[in-house]
């Protein structure tokens, strides 16, 4: 995994889902709907840590992408697997 990829990938799509641009209140948010610790939450938004295998697979299925798109492992970004998608229509 490419932690700057991530969260580049990850941010953008906070951002598209109307998150809190503010640092504190975006923290907060992603620690709550994610369920990880504010520590955890600051350090994916920075790309400092990244999540481990199940962690991303939670974050991608609420973020309704694919795993490995979000982990920088593809350049195909796709919607979470069981998902139609706008292009498998």
């Amino acid at each position: 995994m490419n932690s700057k990829v991530f969260s580049q990938r990850f941010n953008r799509e906070l951002a598209t889902l109307g998150f809190p641009e503010d640092l504190a209140e975006k923290t907060k948010a992603v620690s709550k709907v994610f369920g990880v610790t504010r520590h955890l939450a600051n350090s994916m938004i920075f790309g400092h840590v990244l999540p481990d295998k199940e962690q991303l697979d939670k974050i991608a299925e609420i973020l309704e992408v694919c795993p490995q798109w979000l982990s920088g492992a593809t350049d195909r970004k796709k919607a979470y697997s069981g998902r139609e998608t706008a292009d498998s229509v």
